[in-house]
Parts: C-alpha cells; sequence; structure tokens
C-alpha cells in the first residue's frame, strides 16, 4: 500500500470479519491502530492526527455518526458490515463519501482504495485549514494597520503617492480619508535633510515631522519599508508621535541644570579634613560664621570644640570615627547630637569618606552632615504611638499587655484577684455613621478623660481600637468589689456627654475574667473577658457579665473552625485573591497583594478574620502559609507566559512560619522551582509576627534579602514600631495601616501620623504605601504627603485570579489612553 502515516481507531466485535479486517491493517507498516469496545467511548483530545475510524452498522450506528460529526469533525469514518449496503442504507449512516466495507466484497485491495482515499480526504480538509488559518492572519494584519495608534500610509514607489491610510493618520493629520489618498506624502512633510535613498531601506528616522491641516508641526520617528500590497510593491510608511519624548528630553535638559544649581547650594553640611585630621575647607552649612570659617582652616575638632564651648564628648567621638575611616580605609556613618549655646538641640548623620589623593599620596576626608532632627523627632512620636493611643492619650493593646503580664508575674497573694474588663460602646457604629466621625472621636475622647478619673495609679485603662476598650485592676478582694467596679463603669459613662451643643447619652456592654480563676496569662483572660462582654451584649446590652464555663461553647466554634479548616487544605477549598497596588505616579498597576479565601463547603465564604486567628493559634498557619507560596508563584509565572506586566507580588508572612529554621531555604526552593525573579516577591509581615521570634526573623530576611527578596513591614504603626528590629531586617517596604487612612481627610491626628511614617521611611531610604484607601481625597492626600503607592477599594476590592488579569490589563491599558 501507498498509505502515508495514519492512525485508525476500529470498533471491535467478536464477528471473523473484524478479526481479518484488524489482520490486515496491522499488515500496513504506516498505520497505527486502536481499537475500542465502542467508538462512543474514545474520549475527545486523546486521538491523533489523520484519524480515520471504522465501526460497525448496528443498532448505533446514527448515534456513532453524531459523536464523530460532533467531537471529530475532521476525521472521514467508514461503515463495517457483514451484509452488502444498499444506497439507502448507506445514505443514513455513512460518510458523505460513501465510505464503507462489506464482507461479502472485501478484499485487501479494497480496504487500500478505502483507506487511500480517507488519506487523501484528510489531507484536503488540512489544507482547507490551514488556508483558513492563512485567511485569519490576514485579518489580523489588516486590523492592525487600521487600529494602529501610529500613523501609516502605504505610498506607491514610482509616484510618491499615497495609495491608503489607517484611522490614526486622520485623526492626527485632521484630514478625511479622501482627502489624504492621492497626495504625495511629502505634502504632510515639511522640508528636512533626510536621505531618499536611506528613507526606503527601512531606516529609522528621528528628525522628520508630520504637519497638520490646522499647520500644527507634530515630531516623529518614521520608517519607510517596500512591502508588497495586492501584489504589488508599495512603499509601508510608519509614523510615530514623539512629543513626549521630546518633552521629557526638554525636561531631562532643565532638571540637569536645576540639580547643578543644588549641587552648587548644598544645604548639608560638606568639610574636608587632611591625613592629620585637620580642616581644609568647610562649607556655610558647617559654618555659618564666616570669621570661624576662616580660622578653622588646619585646626581640628578638639581645636573647634574649644572654640564654641562644646563638651569633650563631642570631638572624642569624632576622632573615634575618623580613626575607623583612616584604619579600614572604608566609609563609616555615624549620629551625633550637637546642643548649642541658645539650648538648640540638632541631630546630625555624619558620613566620613576616606580618598586617596594621587597627586600628594595623602588621605583625605569628606565629612557629609546631614540634619536628622524631623526623623528623631518623628522616631519619638512613633514610639510614644507604639504604646498608647492617638487619639485618647490611653494605653493601647501592647502596654495594656506589657502591664497585664508583668501583673500576673507579680501576683502571689492568694487573697486578691486580678480583674480583666473589656467592653465597647452599644450602637457605636450608629453613632459614627448619624453623627459622623467627628463627634464619634470626640466621644472616644470623652470616654478616655471620664475612665482616667476614676482609675488608681496600679491600674490600666487601655483603647483597643475602635470602641473597645480594656481595664486591668489589681488586688481586688472578691468577686463583688469587681461586680462594683464594673457598675461604677456603666454609671459614669451612662451620663450624658454634651457634644457640640447637643447632650448624647450612651451605654457599653462588659465582660469581666478573673484571675486565677479564669485565667492565668493575659491572652487567655482578654479572650475570656471578650467572650463574657458577647454575652452580656445577648442579654440586652447595657451591663457587664462574668466568664462563665457557659461561654467554653464558643471555644467550640472554634474547635468546629480548626477542624473543618484542616479539611480545607486537603479538599482544596482554599483560593488566592488578589488586590492591586496602584502608582499615583505612574497610574499603573505596580504590585499585588496576595489575600488567602475560604469557601467552605456548607456554610460558603468564611471571613479571613475567623480562621486567620485559628490558623495561627493551632499552628495550621504552617501549613497554609507553604501552600499560598506555592499557588502565588504558580499564578506568577502563569502571568509571565500571558505577557502580564511584571510587578511585585505581595505575600504575607505569619510568625509561626518565621520561627522554622528551614523556612527561608524553603522560600528560595519554591522561587527557583516556578524561575521566579526574587525581586518580583516582597514577603509581608507585621510587627508583631517579627516580636515573636526576633532573632530568627533577622536570620531568616538577612537570607532573603541577600538573594533580592523584598521584604514589607505590615500594619506599621499600630505594633511594637520598633525602629531598631525594622533597621536589622533591611525592611524595603513600610505598609500604613488603614486605621490611620480611614478618616485621613477629617482627622488631623491621622495626617500628623501618616506624614511622621512617611518622613521616617524617606528618610531611611525605605518605599511606603498605604492599604484601605476608599475616595479620592485619601488618594490625593497620601501623594501630597510622598506616598505614591495605595491600596483599597478606590480602585478594586481583592479579586480571583482570572478577574484579576483581566483588571490589570484593563487598568494599565485604559491608564495608557488617558
Amino acid at each position: 500500500m501507498s498509505l502515508k502515516q495514519i492512525t485508525i481507531y476500529i470498533e471491535e466485535s467478536e464477528l471473523n470479519f473484524f478479526n481479518r479486517l484488524l489482520r490486515d491493517i496491522t499488515n500496513i507498516d504506516t498505520c497505527h491502530v486502536h481499537s475500542f469496545p465502542s467508538i462512543l467511548k474514545i474520549k475527545p483530545g486523546t486521538i491523533q492526527d489523520s484519524a480515520v475510524f471504522l465501526f460497525w452498522n448496528d443498532s448505533n450506528a446514527m448515534e456513532k455518526q453524531k459523536f464523530i460529526f460532533e467531537h471529530f469533525p475532521e476525521s472521514p469514518y467508514v461503515i463495517l458490515s457483514t451484509n452488502l449496503l444498499s444506497p439507502e442504507d448507506l445514505s443514513q449512516v455513512a460518510h458523505p463519501t460513501f465510505l464503507h466495507l462489506a464482507e461479502p466484497t472485501y478484499s485487501v485491495g479494497t480496504l487500500d482504495l478505502v483507506l487511500n482515499f480517507a488519506e487523501r480526504l484528510i489531507e484536503d480538509m488540512n489544507r482547507s485549514i490551514a488556508y483558513d488559518k492563512i485567511r485569519e492572519k490576514v485579518v489580523v494584519l489588516e486590523n492592525v494597520f487600521e487600529e494602529s495608534l501610529d500613523v501609516l500610509m502605504q505610498i506607491d514607489p514610482n509616484t510618491k503617492h499615497i495609495i491608503n491610510a489607517n484611522k490614526q493618520a486622520v485623526v492626527v493629520l485632521e484630514y478625511a480619508l479622501e482627502e489624504i489618498v492621492g497626495k504625495e506624502f511629502s505634502y504632510f512633510m515639511p522640508p528636512v535633510e533626510v536621505d531618499e535613498d536611506a528613507e526606503f531601506e527601512g531606516n529609522l528616522i528621528e528628525s522628520t515631522a508630520l504637519r497638520t491641516k490646522s499647520g500644527r508641526l507634530i515630531p516623529t520617528e518614521s520608517s519607510f519599508r517596500l512591502f508588497p500590497v495586492n501584489g504589488k510593491m508599495a512603499i509601508w510608511a510608519t509614523f510615530r508621535d514623539i512629543t513626549d519624548r521630546k518633552r521629557s528630553q526638554e525636561q531631562v535638559k532643565n532638571q540637569k541644570a536645576f540639580y547643578e544649581f543644588i549641587l552648587d547650594n548644598l544645604d548639608s553640611d560638606i568639610a574636608v579634613l587632611n591625613s592629620n585630621f585637620e580642616y581644609e575647607y568647610t562649607n556655610p552649612v558647617f559654618l555659618s560664621n564666616r570669621e570661624i570659617r576662616k580660622w578653622l582652616y588646619k585646626k581640628t575638632d578638639v581645636d573647634l570644640a574649644e572654640k564654641l564651648d562644646l563638651p569633650q564628648e563631642f570631638y572624642e567621638r569624632r576622632k573615634k570615627f575618623l580613626d575607623i575611616a583612616a584604619k579600614n580605609n572604608e566609609i563609616v556613618e555615624f549620629e551625633e547630637l550637637i546642643q548649642d549655646q541658645n539650648d538648640k538641640v540638632t541631630y546630625l548623620l555624619r558620613k566620613y569618606i576616606p580618598i586617596d589623593d594621587s597627586e600628594t599620596n595623602q588621605k583625605r576626608f569628606i565629612s557629609f552632615g546631614v540634619d536628622i532632627t524631623e526623623r528623631k523627632l518623628s522616631e519619638e512620636r512613633i514610639t510614644y504611638l507604639a504604646y498608647y493611643d492617638a487619639l485618647t492619650g490611653l494605653a493601647n493593646r501592647t502596654l495594656f499587655i506589657d502591664h497585664a503580664n508583668q501583673a500576673l508575674k507579680n501576683h502571689k497573694s492568694t487573697e486578691t484577684l486580678l480583674a480583666f474588663y473589656f467592653f465597647d460602646i452599644d450602637n457605636f457604629k450608629f453613632i459614627n455613621d448619624s453623627l459622623g466621625h467627628t463627634k464619634g472621636d470626640i466621644l472616644l475622647q470623652m470616654v478616655g478623660a471620664r475612665l482616667k478619673r476614676v482609675m488608681t495609679e496600679v491600674d490600666t485603662v487601655a483603647r483597643f481600637g475602635g470602641d473597645e476598650f480594656a481595664i486591668l485592676k489589681v488586688d481586688v478582694s472578691n468577686k463583688s468589689s469587681a461586680a462594683e467596679f464594673a457598675q461604677k463603669i456603666l454609671d459614669i459613662l451612662s451620663q450624658p456627654f454634651h457634644i457640640m451643643g447637643r447632650d448624647l447619652f450612651t451605654t457599653i456592654s462588659m465582660g469581666i475574667a478573673l484571675s486565677p480563676n479564669d485565667g492565668v496569662t493575659s491572652a487567655e483572660l482578654l479572650k475570656n473577658s471578650d467572650m463574657a462582654m458577647y454575652k452580656a451584649k445577648e442579654l440586652g446590652r447595657n451591663n457587664y457579665k462574668f466568664y462563665t464555663n457557659e461561654l467554653i461553647l464558643r471555644s467550640e466554634k472554634r474547635l468546629y473552625i480548626e477542624n473543618s479548616l484542616r479539611k480545607a487544605i486537603q479538599n482544596e477549598e482554599l483560593l488566592l485573591f488578589f488586590q492591586p497596588k496602584i502608582s499615583t505616579i505612574t497610574n499603573q498597576v505596580c504590585g499585588a497583594e496576595a489575600l488567602i479565601r475560604w469557601k467552605h463547603p456548607e456554610r460558603g465564604w468564611v471571613p479571613p478574620i475567623e480562621f486567620i486567628p485559628v490558623a495561627e493559634d493551632s499552628g495550621i498557619i504552617e501549613r497554609i502559609g507553604d501552600w499560598v507560596l506555592e499557588e502565588a508563584c504558580r499564578l506568577k509565572k502563569q502571568w509571565s507566559e500571558k505577557n502580564l506586566p511584571s510587578f511585585p507580588l505581595s505575600i504575607n508572612v505569619s510568625g509561626k512560619q518565621l520561627a522554622r529554621a528551614n523556612w527561608s531555604h524553603r522560600v528560595q526552593a519554591t522561587i527557583l522551582q516556578y524561575g521566579i525573579n526574587p525581586e518580583e516577591i516582597e514577603l509581608e509581615l507585621t510587627e508583631s509576627s517579627i516580636m515573636e521570634n526576633p532573632e530568627k526573623s533577622i536570620e531568616a530576611f538577612e537570607y532573603l534579602s541577600e538573594l533580592g527578596i523584598k521584604v514589607s513591614i505590615d500594619d506599621f504603626g499600630t505594633g511594637y514600631s520598633s525602629l531598631s528590629y525594622l533597621k536589622k531586617i533591611n525592611a524595603d517596604v513600610i505598609k500604613i495601616d488603614r486605621s490611620f487612612v480611614v478618616d485621613l481627610e477629617l482627622n488631623e491626628d491621622d495626617r500628623a501620623i501618616c506624614k511622621a511614617i512617611i518622613n521616617m521611611a524617606h528618610s531611611l531610604g525605605l518605599e511606603v504605601i498605604a492599604e484601605g484607601v476608599e475616595n479620592p481625597a485619601q488618594r490625593d492626600l497620601l501623594h501630597d504627603l510622598g506616598c505614591h503607592m495605595i491600596q483599597g477599594y478606590l480602585y478594586s476590592k481583592p479579586l480571583p485570579e482570572d478577574e484579576f488579569v483581566v483588571f490589570v490589563q484593563k487598568f494599565n491599558e485604559s491608564a495608557k489612553t488617558k
């Protein structure tokens, strides 16, 4: 047989004719044969190209015919029969070409004839498909020409007349298409010095321009290439508008001159010292008094300290770092505090840069000093915010827990109790929504003020956030005394608050847990008092409730969540959603945060705030964190293959993960597995997660930082805000917590906090991003303060992966067209 390579799928049968057919087909070297109990059992997508189907003419023949037409329309089929088939039979079930093999007339020659015919059918079909694909490409090219954002023209190479032009040419040149076609193309181009021969060799010409109907000249970058159009050669002329590029070049030129001026008038203090640490040059910022600057020539810091009546520590500290710079021949940096005669305090960041003078073979030192007073004051402010609530001045959760842990540690008496009170304001959300956030904040401040008046020196009262407050009382004699104090709090907070000309009445719901009966740790006692508070709410609010064992039912719910969460990992119920980060400078997607979501088979979507704490407490968070890292890298690779723009993807990290010895190596292995650029991965962790195991956190992130992986500090300003650890872990990004953003346009304290964090981040060379941005006013304020990356519902909620990809493509494209 002269058959080429084809694959035959034959339906099995117990008939002798089947065995004969199978034997004859098997003897054909160029054929691959597969047999199936029924053609209907073949799975779509599993057959080879150039396939021919052979099936029996039985009661299911029509169903088989329909199956092949639906799933394998490009493959011919042959009807098999032990009897001769009439034309009527063939017209019902046979291929349109009436291909069939009947046992009475069968021979190897007949088989050869049928298969050769089927093979030619396949070849004809393939040619038809190839032709359709060529037509599709032609249509695509026509669309590219018509919809291009460049001005495109087709020009007759002999007459230089324009044959055709695209839509962009009509828009840019301000002529109708009929006015463009037929004109010599030079009509639209002012004279330029260009070698015409070079134009048609496909060279790129940057000095061209287009003249519009209104006479406006548009600078362009153009190219001219010969190209066949409808069987004739034509010149394909492309003109790209480079107005923005020209404008940018002019801006760069102006900026260069501007920065040269700044360098000539630098505000930082600059000095040059010789190898004996004697001053050879100082600028006006270093010393404003010109006479003293002259006097200081060839003198040392010892002389300067004596002249300005500065303490001995001043010159000893400077000499110490100069000695280090000279000995190690390396740049040294240190902070110094200078207090002048008027008691004005200035913090300076001083840097000594050793330089070898090739002409004199001597070493010199450049002294570079930057005023960091504002940054130091910001640090002091942030340190305050780490332990106190900015709105009320009360202790925050961190300080409360510190005091509680200390009280529990020192409490040895069996005669007294420690009382934890946890409460919030009933219907506070309604107050905020109806009266506005300003009055809501005033109410919280007045509540804090009343609470301070009834506290003793050893008690601690704190605002945990929102309208939640906690009180720690030590040495409570008994449960009755605890109840009396609770009623006292209820009474003083039920008195009217006079706010902006009106009286506002409020009530609270309070939960109480007593140590040691209800717990021996601060976390346990806070949890139990919180459970008791919700019981008080269930009983009608405006009351207090002690923790009892009945409240353990709430713990059972937690256990149910934990067990369901373990199954969720096995049953693949977890999903990743993505919330984009937007640059307010480029108005492009500049990053995204991967956020885990859980779709329970019975409960539906489970809020992260409900299952993440359970995962943390139970240790399941480690397995979830590994899954998130793996899934995020897998999807990042997919996006790269889809040509999605490159941007860093933030992945949240738990303190439990940081505690694992091999966690950083696992991160590295996962990134290598998927071929991800380390700079496109950003690990996000909260301040509290660092403090769970600071030493291991520092070690892990030092290793990852060397690989190029970014580190982001989440919820900055709400936890410890430890600047020392911030520096040690070599963080790259600080994320301002949403609690400082939600009322940014209304609350001056929030604006001050944001400004302090942004200034501190910039002074440390860190990027800063704000989350929870929900309106343009917040975005604009943050941009003005120097925060140019935002994340929040203003642009998008967290999206499933497929919707996120569409969002990025549409958002970036729409930004380009604006």
